[in-house]
């Protein structure tokens, strides 16, 4: 790999490690991991972004903790602190110089499991650490984005933003909290078994979906390369499910789709991720969908989770003609401007932008540039309200912590953390959530699409026509 800009070193407020380097680049809404080959990327991250650095001052705890859960766990004493009193006796239970106080009150917790939990052989060190880890950054109050990954979830998050999957080549969603497939990968192993989107899953291996959170559900239906995988499908407009054994293999997952709405020169492009490669996607992309006659563009980021910063950049930078992607603020509160790169290909085409609840992180930095440029409307829901960029702090046993160390802002300096990108036409989907994608606008036609119940998108259509 090659890269042509110089070391920018660290940003303000993100501290070094002890050997020097800054911390390990990883997914979601931080520099490119793995980082591409080409010399110049499109998604080359800008000079100020984190790198790698030292644990934060907490993360030295989580380290401290996770040798003491395992000394103590053998009762034996550290310092000033005898685990092997009774509880109760009065023993002053003591922490660290380093640590705080109030960390007393979990060792005593800590050791009254040890003596009393009626099934010894259930108290995992690993497991209870790594629930302490968890419990400790969800804390933080930064849900769903500043979390602690074991190192299998660690993996899946880096495998998940690659572009490439083990499992069944299909984009799954929920409906009134039932599990359902958006789209399947054309050719994968879920379109060569006559799955289509909007089949609802109901069972993953005979155990059922209910309940379930769709990352849960992914995570079963993912597996080893070769391995079968049961599936309980209901077929939409059927009302007798069937089972259907799909072998598992490597799919390509791409981050972009697109198709001409039905009867229009209006292009509907989806972006499902800000995954590797994501901007070349996109370039390429819009410039199938010019040659077709495409006259505008509906950017749907409904459902996007978000993905590398840098694509973000890369991806806004092809419909903004100049001027700041985003503002970016480090724990100081020193503030620096984001640009916007040269040479995009979408800068005058007409343009409207979808969001979600579920639009969240590197999606509503595009948005929010977008609305902040005036360069199109935004429709849809509020966003979710991530914002901040992660770094990637690799623990010794291979789990890791995803960090927020830098906020962002909009463009015009609005901040999203929290508040997310209100539109500028607020309007539901349709009363169980359904989204048209690109691969099921040739099989709607005019009509069907008319009678989708996708109102964000048809709301979309009219503003574009309107234009």
């Amino acid at each position: 790999m090659t890269n042509d800009r110089p070391d920018p070193g660290l940003p303000s407020g993100v501290p070094a490690q002890p050997d020097g380097t800054a911390p390990a680049p990883g997914p979601a809404d931080r520099p490119n991991w793995p980082p591409a080959d080409d010399a110049r990327p499109l998604w080359a991250p800008p000079a100020n972004e984190p790198r790698r650095g030292r644990l934060p001052s907490f993360g030295r705890v989580i380290a401290a903790l996770m040798v003491l859960a395992i000394v103590f766990g053998a009762g034996v004493r550290v310092g000033r602190v005898d685990v092997a009193a009774p509880t109760g006796s009065g023993a002053q239970i003591a922490v660290p110089a380093s640590l705080p106080p109030q960390f007393a009150t979990y060792l005593e917790a800590w050791q009254v499991l040890q003596d009393h939990y009626v099934d010894p052989s259930a108290l995992d060190p690993q497991a209870l650490t790594y629930g302490s880890i968890d419990g400790l950054v969800r804390a933080v109050g930064d849900t769903d984005h500043t979390r602690f990954l074991t190192p299998a979830e660690l993996a899946d998050e880096h495998t998940s933003l690659s572009g490439s999957i083990v499992g069944v080549g299909a984009i799954m969603s929920t409906e009134s909290g039932a599990a359902v497939i958006q789209a399947v990968i054309p050719g994968g192993p879920a379109d060569r078994a006559s799955l289509r989107g909007g089949d609802h899953v109901l069972a993953v291996d005979g155990t059922s979906t209910d309940g379930q959170t769709i990352d849960t559900i992914v995570k079963r239906i993912r597996g080893t390369a070769g391995t079968t995988v049961r599936l309980t499908i209901l077929h939409a407009g059927n009302t007798n499910p069937i089972v259907v054994s799909i072998v598992r293999e490597k799919v390509i997952v791409p981050a972009v789709s697109w198709a001409l709405v039905p009867g229009t020169t209006i292009a509907d492009v989806r972006l499902e991720e800000f995954s590797t490669g994501a901007a070349k996607q996109l370039v390429e992309a819009l410039g199938a969908a010019r040659k077709a006659g495409a006259t505008a563009i509906v950017f749907d980021l409904r459902g996007n989770p978000g993905g590398y910063v840098d694509e973000a950049v890369s991806i806004a930078s092809q419909f903004l003609p100049g001027g700041t992607v985003y503002q970016q603020r480090d724990r100081t509160g020193k503030t620096t401007a984001v640009p916007a790169r040269d040479g995009g290909v979408a800068t005058t085409i007409p343009l409207a932008v979808l969001v979600d609840n579920g639009t969240a992180s590197a999606a509503e930095i595009v948005a929010g540039a977008i609305q902040d440029a005036k360069r199109g409307q935004i429709i849809g829901k509020t966003t979710f309200g991530t914002g901040t960029v992660l770094s990637e702090f690799n623990l010794k046993d291979g789990s890791a912590l995803l960090v927020g160390t830098i906020e962002w802002l909009t463009r015009e300096g609005r901040q999203i953390w929290k508040h997310g990108i209100v539109p500028d036409v607020t309007l539901d989907s349709n009363p169980i959530g359904k989204i048209v994608t690109p691969s099921s606008l040739s099989t709607l036609g005019p009509a069907g699409l008319a009678t989708s119940g996708d109102l964000q998108l048809l709301k979309a259509i009219d503003v574009l026509r309107a234009h």
